[in-house]
């Protein structure tokens, strides 16, 4: 499930990376936290995963000009379906029924279309306000509904006028005893918590240098800094989200160690990427800055992770790549044990050449999994592998970016992949030649069945009821619970010279019980042994190189579609296509030449309609196929 947060016109940049920042540290062990747009929020079938709709700080007048009508109209029905809407300041504004700020130079009162708080908003409360500055900003005391008071961060916010009088609305904390500073409104099955300040903020994340009462600020609010956490996760947990115990802080960046199964294949690799090596004596590619480095001493690795932090939003930090010195070209080239303890690189390649050795011919010519780039703390596999061409073009195919955490973790249609510890997440590069009879598309499919069967084809694993969801989702369908999602997949691709450059990303709750149910946890449920994520990372590569082999030699046939329509949750399937005027249909299954969903009107067999994976959002709990703008 997602927490979605507008990064829209007339949003704040600091106010929406304050959100962010506090919201993961809150919210991010159980929820995918991400930012949306205008358009998302008007087009996209968002409603169905999104456990909680932020509107940051700003000016809602580019919030009216962009969201009125169709946005305003999805917002207001996904609340009173159950959903829950937070707006801080500009956010507090804009939930309001009415709005009446006021400043030296300017006037701004009207209605507002969502109206969450049934009555008026006004502001300031306090003067001095200035826009798009930290300048007027302040530190002020509130009382929260328990009697508790604490400083908290102020600019510019208004107070919800006579809150106590409305029916389903509570004063969660005030100014004085008078003015609401913040608001919890009940609408229809949902909720809408609205502040007029910013219990959200971190003062150590905010540029006070033109406010001239800079220190006392920081005094303050530092001293209030976990009271506002608290506060504001105990107004999210009243809603029903999933708060955690203590707020955790986004990690700082650990360096990625490069390995690979033997010491040839590291040096090949050390020498392409030192020939990308500018004068700086980095890797500069259109994303980010890399170091390449051999691995000399302890003390040196420790002081280069020291250093890499992130400084800011808009400027990456140089990620380093640290190599182990190759002292035999035929063994294993792994960093020491003790510098990737959450990984253990030995004995993934143990297990990959195992089940290597069970194919045909003992599968020598495998090579998919052969070098591996792992980091404890990173942004994203996919971003590192898909938005850096040329330092991807110096890797070898079948190379695996992993990491044990993700900071930013992309997924399909600008989602983002819930990144927990213990999650198995990897992206891959595939190079994938030109060929109209083996259509790039049907990759997705591949790497979703092979994740699959990496599980269901052991020995006393057969009835794990882990299935596929069209196009590249992985589901448990359990007879208690339903339907629960536990991976998600992405293939990300660059054409050049008649060839694709293909990132293949997936992310599967391998340990991890939030957001939904993890598969080890369904597993002992069977009275299984657990599966070790080097293992399950092993056997799926080579299930899916053993598959793109067959593709690429036979085209898709029934050789994967009988296996694939075996595990998918989709046979003679009835639909609605909102995609065709509402039409209801069965499905069929896939077609062969471009891998498009095939469904057949229920009224007309005649009639056969072809939908493409990736403009199209199943939405099976509803039996509807959504286009996806």
């Amino acid at each position: 499930m997602n927490v979605l947060i507008y990064n829209g016109n007339g949003t704040s940049a600091n106010s929406v990376k304050q959100a962010y920042t506090t919201l993961k540290g809150i919210l991010g062990h159980a929820y995918d936290v991400m930012k949306v747009d205008a358009v998302t929020l008007k087009t996209s079938p968002w409603e169905e995963t999104c456990s909680l709709l932020v509107i940051p700080g700003g000016r809602d007048l580019p919030y009216c000009q962009d969201l009125n009508g169709q946005g305003n109209t999805k917002i207001k029905n996904y609340v009173k379906a159950g959903g829950h809407y937070l707006g801080f300041c500009a956010g507090g504004y804009y939930g309001s029924k009415e709005i009446e700020f006021k400043m030296e130079q300017q006037e701004i009162i009207g209605s507002r279309e969502l109206g969450f708080f049934p009555g008026v908003c006004r502001g300031t409360m306090y003067p001095g306000f200035v826009y798009n500055s930290e300048k007027g900003a302040r530190a002020v005391m509130i009382e929260t509904h328990e009697k508790k008071k604490f400083k908290v961060y102020y600019n510019g916010g208004g107070y919800f006028v006579d809150a106590a009088k409305f029916d389903h609305v509570q004063v969660v904390c005030k100014y004085n005893e008078e003015f609401a500073a913040g608001v919890e409104c009940q609408v229809g099955k949902g909720s809408a918590l609205l502040f007029g300040v910013h219990p959200e903020y971190n003062v150590n994340l905010v540029d006070l240098s033109e406010n001239e009462d800079e220190q006392t600020i920081r005094k303050e609010l530092n001293g209030s800094l976990s009271d506002c956490q608290d506060f504001l996760s105990q107004g999210l947990s009243r809603m029903g989200l999933k708060v955690t115990k203590k707020v955790q802080d986004v990690p700082d960046l650990t360096p990625l160690y490069l390995s690979a199964i033997n010491g040839n294949i590291l040096t090949e690799m050390k020498s392409k990427l030192e020939q990308q090596v500018g004068k700086d004596g980095l890797i500069t590619d259109s994303n980010d800055r890399f170091s390449v480095t051999e691995i000399d001493n302890i003390n040196q690795v420790q002081s280069t992770m020291e250093n890499l932090s992130i400084s800011s939003e808009d400027k990456s930090p140089v990620l380093q790549i640290l190599y182990p010195p190759v002292k035999n070209t035929s063994a294993m080239a792994v960093p020491d044990p003790s510098l990737t303890p959450l990984f253990d690189l030995e004995k993934f390649y143990s297990d990959l050449l195992k089940r290597r050795s069970l194919e045909w011919g003992g599968g020598s010519w495998y090579s998919f999994g052969n070098s591996v780039l792992y980091s404890k703390v990173i942004t994203s596999t996919q971003t590192i592998l898909d938005k850096n061409y040329n330092f991807a073009q110096a890797l070898p195919t079948g190379l695996v970016c992993l990491a044990t955490h993700q900071i930013a973790g992309r997924g399909r249609g600008g989602n983002s992949w819930v990144s927990q510890a213990d999650a198995l997440q990897f992206s891959f590069i595939v190079r994938h030649e030109l060929n109209t009879s083996r259509p790039v598309v049907f990759v997705q499919y591949l790497i979703a069945l092979a994740i699959v069967e990496s599980i269901r084809e052991r020995k006393g694993y057969e009835d794990i009821p882990l299935r596929v969801k069209w196009p590249n989702d992985i589901y448990m369908d359990l007879a208690e619970g339903g339907l629960q999602k536990v991976g998600g997949l992405l293939v990300n691709s660059s054409f050049v010279r008649n060839e694709f450059l293909l990132v293949i990303g997936c992310g599967v709750n391998l340990n991890n019980t939030h957001p939904t149910v993890s598969i080890n946890e369904v597993i002992k449920k069977y009275g299984l042994p657990t599966l070790e994520r080097e293992e399950v990372l092993a056997h799926a590569l080579v299930k899916f190189e053993k598959f793109y082999h067959e593709f690429n030699e036979k085209g898709i046939g029934k050789w994967f579609l009988d296996k694939y329509y075996s595990r998918w949750l989709h046979t003679d399937k009835l639909v609605t296509l909102t995609t065709h005027d509402n039409e209801k249909a069965r499905i069929v299954g896939i077609t062969t030449d471009y891998g498009m969903l095939e469904a057949v009107s229920i009224h007309d067999p005649r009639k056969k309609f072809t939908l493409q994976p990736d403009g199209n959002s199943f939405d099976m709990l509803k039996g509807l196929i959504i286009k996806k703008n």
